[in-house]
């Protein structure tokens, strides 16, 4: 690999001369500019980027990491490369699958200035490992997390869920069921202790949450469905956690020749482009928005030029499954 030495020699320069040529500062005569031109063409030379990141002090990449990315980390994911490009910034996407040491090889980037910043979706290790990298450049999360050292752009799904209940029982609903997400998720647990005051409140006997924990495969949605059929007086509606759970849902319960929604009302969550295809009743909260704001955070902690946070709420959006 060709070095700036082998430049300066080949076109009869200095080295002062071509980095000058390659970092285009400080003046150089046409002539000695054009020789400098010729012999990195000639030479197949490639600067080193981490060397320049290093001098510079900005890689102007952010990291973004998740274990998965599913239709509902790519609606956050679009909306945040979309604000990080206007701001200057690349990004460069880890996908680690659970993998807890892929997720450290990662972090790893943002310790030796690899990248400016990290934006994290769905996480593989614990907290206390992770918050350590803190102090080698902002971190950023859809977590629930209360923590000094990453902030969170995150907003209770506690509420959310309330919202598509109490929306149920004024229709008459009285059998809800609801579909969670992942076991260690903040948000299902805030969704089942929505639901659970919601049962409370209106002396409702619940469903158990555990059978209904985890379900985000086909299969699982599929066997939820064959367990609805069997019952002698199943659920007269269901919330679940996605846009994505909620299509399978209504799909699956039609093939079988249920009526959505005289029979089972479905609620989806996210309001992505799927609940207006279909049809579907969901809870929007400015998902969009969330990744923007992310973002936003990102470049505030790297005193880059940004607008304000967008506040996030709540809002039902009543479509024809309910």
């Amino acid at each position: 690999m060709s070095t700036i030495q082998d430049i300066a020699q080949h076109a009869g320069v200095s080295s002062a001369t071509v980095s000058r040529v390659i970092n285009n500062s400080g003046y150089v005569g046409e002539e000695t500019r054009a020789k400098v031109e010729a012999a990195i063409d000639e030479l197949n030379y490639s600067p080193n980027k981490n060397a320049q990141h290093l001098r510079r002090g900005s890689t102007m990449n952010f990291g973004i990491i998740s274990t998965q990315f599913n239709d509902t980390a790519v609606a956050r994911i679009n909306s945040f490369i979309s604000r990080a490009y206007s701001a200057g910034y690349t990004t460069t996407m880890f996908v680690t699958n659970n993998d807890k040491k892929r997720e450290i090889e990662a972090f790893e980037m943002l310790k030796s200035k690899q990248l400016d910043g990290i934006f994290l979706i769905y996480r593989a290790n614990e907290w206390s490992l992770l918050e350590k990298y803190a102090a080698f450049g902002p971190i950023v999360t859809l977590h629930n997390v209360y923590s000094e050292q990453i902030p969170s752009v995150f907003i209770d799904h506690y509420e959310g869920q309330k919202l598509a209940l109490e929306f149920l029982w004024k229709s008459g609903r009285k059998k809800i069921l609801n579909l969670y997400g992942t076991a260690s998720g903040l948000n299902t647990q805030r969704r089942i202790q929505a639901y659970s005051d919601f049962c409370a409140d209106k002396n409702l006997v619940p469903y158990s949450s555990e059978p209904f924990i985890h379900t985000v495969s086909r299969e699982k949605v599929e066997d939820i469905v064959e367990w609805i059929l069997q019952q002698e007086s199943g659920p007269d509606a269901i919330v679940t956690h996605s846009d994505s759970i909620a299509a399978l849902v209504v799909s699956r319960l039609k093939r079988r020749g249920v009526n959505i929604p005289e029979e089972i009302a479905v609620v989806g969550f996210d309001n992505l482009a799927i609940s207006d295809v279909m049809d579907m009743t969901t809870v929007d909260y400015g998902i969009g928005e969330q990744g923007k704001n992310a973002c936003r955070l990102l470049l505030k902690k790297l005193d880059q030029p940004t607008e304000p946070l967008v506040p996030l709420s709540f809002k039902l959006i009543e479509r024809k499954t309910t």
